[in-house]
């Protein structure tokens, strides 16, 4: 498929149905492509990085630390030194997103390919529990606090705007097995039941809790936070990934009528580069943010895998994120795996409980470079938050060779497009899902 074939029009919801054959384990694993290491080692073998260059929304050349008041630096950065890039139009990136939540059955075989990916990131995705809280006309609940608690476990989440919540006692409690109690809380209001865990396996049926007595809102806040990998790897598409999220904050803001908005990007790298970790913390001010990310660029690194975890750390724990009765979204875009360091306290696992405790979404994007590894972490990361898995595709014709994921099927669609769908379906409290007639039909 060539670009042209994917509407450029933002007003369209667009895509491209592409059938595939999901391929033995051994033709499609790979860590990086013949083609794509020599790129990935020159990048990191160069000089030592920049600080990156962050423009207000006053004018060019302002640093991180002074984007109207809004950002902030995380961990202390060396000397600014100004950048000048040219940002590519947006609608140029094109992307493939996979339902693993709402196919569960492909994802069971997806995951029963990959016992080699499973045992290294240690995260077992073989069993679940799906919630789902409504209201006293069936309408979703948002925000509903949802406890479980029996049989070896004790673990609390909350609903997203669809009302739904997935349980994986594969990842909180292996052994869990019986009787569980389940009770959905709201402004002081609840519901209980209880529900039967088999030894192995998923619980088949949704769990629906009512709660009678609320009749939910449409949620009036939207928290869209960013984690991006900016090592060296991400040359190749990190300045159209940066036009491409001025796009959509942009038409999220302006779609999302009478909804709070607030943007924040969290920038990584690694340990051996001159800071790891910068911040924009949440801020309201979306023009400013917008134009403060068309100053990031790519640099430094080490080998393949990065600090990933660090980056993660801190938009879960440094960022003011909402609470209460708001949408919460991470979206997560890197090429490279998490690189395990011994003393790290907070990792891609406590991020995604983390996440499912507060109701945050993780939007996992997977760039050019991205092996089998990254694959299975941003799938688990995405299911486990009840969200698609997201990755670039060729079909744009920019960056380096992008894996196709191991799929029956995707539908491509210009990246802009896509997250600006799944946001504003997330406020309309119908959720995260692949597109058109691929997604879940509601009849």
């Amino acid at each position: 498929m060539t670009p042209s074939s994917v509407s450029p029009s933002p007003a369209r919801q667009s895509f491209e149905y592409r059938p595939r054959a999901p391929a033995a384990v051994s033709g499609m694993r790979r860590s990086v492509s013949s083609a794509t290491a020599p790129r990935v080692a020159a990048n990191h073998a160069s000089a030592r990085p920049a600080t990156t260059v962050v423009p207000s929304a006053g004018g060019a050349g302002a640093s991180v630390e002074a984007i109207d008041g809004v950002a902030d630096v995380v961990a202390e950065a060396p000397a600014v030194v100004v950048v000048e890039q040219q940002v590519p139009a947006a609608g140029r990136l094109t992307a493939a997103s996979v339902g693993d939540a709402d196919r569960r059955d492909a994802y069971l075989d997806y995951l029963a390919r990959h016992d080699a990916e499973r045992e290294s990131l240690g995260l077992d995705m073989s069993r679940r529990v799906r919630f789902r809280v409504v209201d006293a006309t069936n309408h979703p609940v948002n925000d509903a606090h949802v406890s479980v608690s029996g049989a070896g476990v004790q673990f609390d989440g909350r609903t997203h705007a669809d009302g739904s919540w997935d349980f994986f006692p594969s990842i909180v409690a292996p052994q869990a097995s019986g009787a569980l109690t389940v009770r959905a809380d709201l402004e002081g209001h609840g519901n209980a039941a209880t529900v039967v865990m088999p030894s192995a396996g998923d619980l088949n049926a949704t769990v629906v809790m009512m709660l009678p007595a609320i009749v939910a809102p449409t949620p009036p806040a939207l928290d869209l936070a960013f984690a991006i990998d900016v090592t060296g790897s991400m040359s190749d598409e990190l300045r159209y990934v940066n036009g491409e999220i001025e796009n959509i904050v942009h038409r999220v803001e302006a779609e999302a009528q009478g909804v709070r908005v607030r943007v924040s990007s969290t920038f990584y790298r690694d340990r051996v580069d001159a800071f790891v970790v910068q911040q924009i913390p949440f801020t309201a001010n979306v023009p400013g943010f917008a134009q403060a990310m068309l100053g990031v660029n790519a640099s430094g690194g080490g080998d393949y895998p990065e600090d990933m975890n660090a980056g993660l750390e801190a938009a879960m724990t440094r960022l003011a994120w909402s609470d209460g009765h708001a949408v919460r979204v991470l979206v997560v875009i890197a090429d490279a795996p998490p690189q395990p360091y011994a003393d790290e306290q907070f990792n891609y696992r406590q991020t995604m409980i983390d996440a499912s405790r507060r109701g945050i979404r993780i939007l996992p994007v997977a760039a050019s470079g991205a092996d089998r590894s990254v694959e299975y972490l941003f799938r688990a990361m995405g299911a486990f938050t009840s969200t698609p898995y997201v990755y670039l595709t060729d079909d744009s014709g920019v960056g380096n060779a992008h894996m196709e994921a191991d799929t029956d099927r995707v539908g491509v669609e210009r990246f802009n497009d896509m997250l600006v769908r799944m946001i504003s379906s997330d406020l309309r409290g119908q959720g995260m899902h692949e597109p058109g007639a691929l997604g879940p039909q509601t009849g």
